[in-house]
């Protein structure tokens, strides 16, 4: 049989603990002080069998906390209703908490038997079936059992392996996740935590991440049901033996996982659902207790769409926590008021992170969407968000917690529909919503539209102005410039970007000032001027200069040397040959060799053979040059 982990629930004092030991034989009450009130104050283990496992919580309203995390990873829930008592507020509560957290299986033990006659009985178990109605024990089996006389056990044991038996396999996400209930230390051996499978399995050896610390460590053995094993999976109840890590490093509410991931964030986006059952509504900015896995944390709670959430009502939160959450998307929580702590309602986490580009509305329709069971559009949600940013397998592993093997089915499926966009960025593979693919094709060819048009003498725009306009991801802007460039949308010449069909468009007068400014540079042969000479001799503003030597540079008609000289490309041809001519006769060139050559002062000598260093022409031997490349 398949591991299948229930959990006990009900009012204080109906006998759960008591009825749990006549089951298994284990008394869960642990703690001394349990023993010694006869009242259970933390949450025990038991197990009925080598596959199904019990997790004991307790009733008492104050220990609502604890009971929480016992359940929060059960498969199935037993309702413990005492005969003589029937049912009492924490029945109710609990019960809620069972339907919040989506349980879908279990049976009702109607305990303490003994205590009452057959009428009585009879009253009782209708007021049962009147409390879970609508519920998922509404038709499930009520055993009449006394823990004390043994009566009615057998048939419940019978009961349970029969429900276990039936109840589907939770879905496995592929990737290892254990919320720590437990830590302790065993003498001989180290730390010991313990806590039930969510979600893939544990193998001696293995190296795993201790969240929120994020701390690396190994799994030096495991135990379950008793028993020293090698391997544990999914919903099996484990204890794991941690190499290297104190029992002071580790509290309840960490979590064991792969490593890597699951989040720990302080903003979540989640469904709720409040109970029908409560006296007043949830308020926008309202602290609540949230439970979470097996955790309590406080939060605020910003209610998105309007400023309350009415009382049997659905809508959608955001929860900021006072400290870090380790959440998984599609986490199941419990909400309860901040005081008096009284449950509230419950939900699902949709979204970890911020959604700070997004009005309410939209997040609102993201959530809607990534609350739904089909995974495609959930991935297809989560790539919208996203966008434009390019998102890897990988990526998607981390923010939806489903393993490639799951992901690439729906992903392919996605792909195929034209949903999808498949790019490849560095050798890996990414995707993009492929309407926003299309949509930036437009946004390019737009944004060097508008550059042209605002800017006619200039021959193109850089990579950084053009990612300046656009602003998106660097990542993205380079894989799609890329694919641009390949298909001959936009050009790429001397490091500026164009439009194919643009060119550079001057009237007559300035055709006429951009040939003078060319003649000067040439004029002045071996002593480029800078911006500023060519500004003092020139009639012309400096902003005209700078647009037309732009074009000079983008045609190739002058160069720069030393950074702020202008050379023209004629001279630059020439020095190169006078370069040739000299290292046929010597092999080696002075700063003095180099003015005889040129003609030229210090002034300009130094930038020039600078510039003959980074063509690769010459290379600087301490005060000499010689021939590289000529």
């Amino acid at each position: 049989m398949k591991p299948v982990t229930w959990g006990t629930a009900g009012h204080i004092d109906h006998g759960k603990t008591a009825l749990i030991e006549a089951l298994t034989g284990t008394n869960t009450d642990r703690l001394q002080e349990e023993q010694r009130r006869g009242v259970t104050i933390d949450i025990g283990f038991a197990f009925l069998s080598d596959s199904i496992s019990f997790i004991d919580v307790p009733g008492h309203e104050k220990f609502v906390k604890n009971m929480v995390t016992g359940v929060s990873t059960i498969d199935a829930g037993l309702l413990v209703v005492a005969a003589d008592d029937g049912v009492m507020p924490q029945t109710r509560e609990h019960l809620d908490i069972l339907r919040l957290l989506e349980i879908s299986a279990g049976c009702i033990a109607l305990t303490k038997i003994d205590l009452v006659d057959e009428d009585w009985l009879d009253l009782v178990e209708e007021t049962v079936r009147e409390t879970v109605e609508g519920a998922f024990l509404e038709s499930a089996p009520i055993i009449r059992c006394s823990a004390n006389t043994k009566e009615g056990v057998d048939e419940l044991r019978q009961t349970i392996e029969e429900i276990s038996s039936t109840i589907p396999h939770r879905l496995d996400r592929g990737i290892s996740r254990l919320p720590v209930d437990r830590v302790f230390s065993v003498k001989g051996f180290g730390t010991v935590v313990t806590g039930t499978i969510l979600s893939g399995q544990f193998n001696s050896g293995d190296s795993v991440e201790i969240l929120p610390s994020r701390k690396n460590i190994k799994i030096r053995g495991i135990q379950t049901h008793g028993h020293t094993i090698e391997s544990v999976g999914i919903s099996e109840r484990a204890a794991l033996n941690l190499s290297n890590i104190g029992v002071d490093e580790i509290d309840r509410g960490d979590q064991v996982t792969t490593t890597g991931m699951l989040s720990v964030t302080e903003e979540v986006y989640a469904s709720v659902r409040m109970l029908p059952n409560i006296d007043q509504p949830l308020k926008n900015n309202q602290r609540v207790r949230i439970h979470l896995g097996t955790t309590e944390l406080l939060a605020r709670c910003t209610i998105l769409g309007n400023n309350r959430i009415s009382v049997g009502s659905d809508g959608y939160i955001k929860l900021r926590f006072e400290e870090p959450a380790i959440v998984g998307f599609a986490d199941r929580y419990i909400m309860r008021f901040y005081s008096p702590m009284h449950t509230i309602g419950g939900g699902k986490v949709l979204y970890s992170g911020a959604l700070t580009d997004y009005d309410k509305a939209e997040i609102v329709e993201f959530l809607q969407r990534l609350g739904s069971d089909e995974l495609p559009e959930v991935i297809e949600t989560i790539s919208k968000i996203q966008s434009p940013a390019l998102l890897s397998l990988d990526d998607f592993v981390r923010i939806l917690f489903f393993s490639k093997e799951l992901l690439r089915e729906p992903i392919t499926s996605l792909e195929e529909n034209e949903i999808l966009y498949q790019v490849n960025s560095e050798g890996e593979e990414k995707y993009i919503i492929t309407e926003e693919w299309n949509d930036l094709v437009e946004k390019f060819v737009s944004a060097l539209t508008v550059f042209h048009s605002q800017n006619p003498k200039e021959p193109g725009i850089t990579r950084k102005q053009l990612h300046q306009r656009l602003n998106i991801p660097g990542e993205t802007f380079g894989v799609f410039l890329e694919h641009l460039v390949a298909a001959n949308k936009i050009v790429e010449d001397a490091s500026l970007l164009r439009l194919p069909d643009h060119s550079i468009r001057l009237t007559d007068e300035e055709k006429k000032q951009k040939k003078t400014l060319e003649e000067t540079i040439l004029k002045a042969r071996f002593e480029p001027p800078s911006l500023n000479d060519l500004e003092n001799e020139l009639d012309l503003s400096r902003q005209s200069l700078q647009a037309y030597l732009k074009i000079l540079l983008y045609e190739n008609s002058v160069v720069r040397a030393g950074g702020e000289l202008y050379l023209h490309h004629a001279v630059r041809d020439e020095l190169q040959q006078l370069l040739k001519e000299h290292f046929e006769s010597s092999d080696t060139l002075s700063v003095g060799d180099f003015k005889s050559l040129t003609g030229s002062s210090r002034k300009y000598v130094i930038p020039l053979l600078g510039y003959s260093d980074q063509q690769g022409w010459t290379i600087r031997e301490g005060e000499v040059r010689i021939k590289h490349n000529l």
